[in-house]
């Protein structure tokens, strides 16, 4: 016979009985700690589950999460979260963090022209059972089958690319190609440099404003790692462009490039280029006229942030078209319609909110189909692919 205290530390191992000449396997209770967004939770089982998918199961069912998750351990070799692929790799009181899934948003009646000057859409099936529907390119205009579909505003040539993990160094004018070319022949036969500027008048200048405009056409706005990777990409196509003085050898561009691309907005914003204008001290109160202050700046995965206004759309024919667009919210069945218009009148709306900043009982006043359930479904598709 055990005595009572060996009972009880036999209840913490696999515990192996025989009955009627079967084995019965029975596991020790585990504990987890599982990490979800902020909050920390224990989670106890009766014993090891025998897969990742159930695992992941009895955590959603446990917890209440709707949305797919995957699972991640932490290891102790690397004090780190890898991905939980086997159950074998886990053992009682691991840590365990739970990432969430995004649902997979699904993309029809898509055309891709050559140049970015379509409409784009995003159409959501509204069929019994979901179909995965493929992109399909058509060479005549995008079709809307259904008032679902909702229509993008036209992309304009002033949208900005995600910027590139290389920053690609374009070419520069003929002249100052020559220049380059033959200071980096030299650079590699003696080591000298190509820092007398005035030997090659407009080189330097030219250099500069080739990158600035490059630099606009990814952001407005470059942090200063963005420019210090475009002056090491510079200095390392063209390594006798490199500073003597420099403690690196391109703090110097650097700074040349800082100054230069914030000329070259200042010539965008005498073009009326929206997106630099509202930055502008004109545009700010009488308390908020401060360089630094109320930089309306886009943010990470925003696109289109503050697009011009369409190629013959002024202000006032926006304007007549959002009152039409009231009138139009008033009608059932109007969904491809709204879609339409909203889709016109987005550079209007975007002036406003970024510009204004109104209050949401203003913004429902003026544009009550901002609020309609097609385009709040987009709002989300767009929140969750982002």
């Amino acid at each position: 016979m055990l005595s009572k205290q060996r009972q009880t530390e036999c209840k913490k191992y696999v515990v192996l009985s025989s009955f009627s000449g079967y084995i019965i396997k029975m596991e020790a209770a585990v504990k987890f700690r599982v990490i979800l967004d902020h909050d920390i939770k224990k989670l106890c089982l009766p014993g090891m589950p025998h897969t990742v998918k159930e695992l992941e199961a009895t955590i959603k069912q446990t917890f209440g999460i709707s949305m797919d998750i995957s699972l991640q351990r932490k290891d102790q070799d690397f004090d780190d979260f890898v991905t939980l692929s086997s159950i074998d790799d886990l053992k009682d009181r691991d840590t365990l963090k739970v990432v969430y899934v995004p649902p997979v948003i699904l993309f029809s009646n898509v055309d891709i022209p050559e140049l970015p000057t379509e409409d784009y859409s995003i159409s959501r099936s509204v069929s019994e059972n979901d179909s995965v529907s493929q992109p399909s390119t058509s060479s005549g205009s995008i079709s809307a089958e259904s008032d679902d579909t909702i229509i993008l505003s036209p992309r304009s040539p002033g949208m900005h690319k995600p910027w590139p993990t290389d920053f690609p160094i374009p070419k520069f004018s003929y002249n100052t190609e020559l220049v380059l070319q033959k200071g980096n022949e030299n650079y590699l036969r003696d080591g000298s440099l190509l820092c007398k500027e005035k030997s090659y008048p407009g080189v330097k200048s030219n250099i500069l404003e080739c990158l600035a405009e490059l630099i606009y056409s990814y952001t407005p706005y470059p942090s200063d790692a963005q420019r210090c990777a475009v002056a090491e990409a510079l200095i390392k196509k063209n390594p006798c462009l490199k500073e003597p003085g420099s403690f690196n050898g391109l703090y110097g561009w650097q700074q040349s490039l800082k100054y230069k691309v914030g000329n070259y907005r200042s010539k965008l914003r005498m073009h009326g280029i929206p997106e630099v204008l509202v930055n502008s001290l004109k545009r700010k109160s009488s308390e908020d006229k401060l360089p630094a202050k109320n930089i309306k700046k886009p943010r990470k995965a925003e696109v289109n942030y503050l697009p011009p206004h369409p190629a013959g759309e002024t202000e006032d024919s926006l304007e007549s078209n959002r009152l039409e667009l009231i009138s139009e919210t008033k009608k059932k069945n109007n969904g491809r319609v709204i879609n339409e218009m909203m889709s016109r009148t987005f550079s209007l709306r975007r002036q406003e909110i970024v510009g204004q900043a109104p209050s949401v009982a203003d913004l429902l006043e003026r544009w009550p189909a901002l609020f309609e359930p097609s385009q709040t479904l987009f709002l989300l598709s767009c929140a969750t692919f982002s």
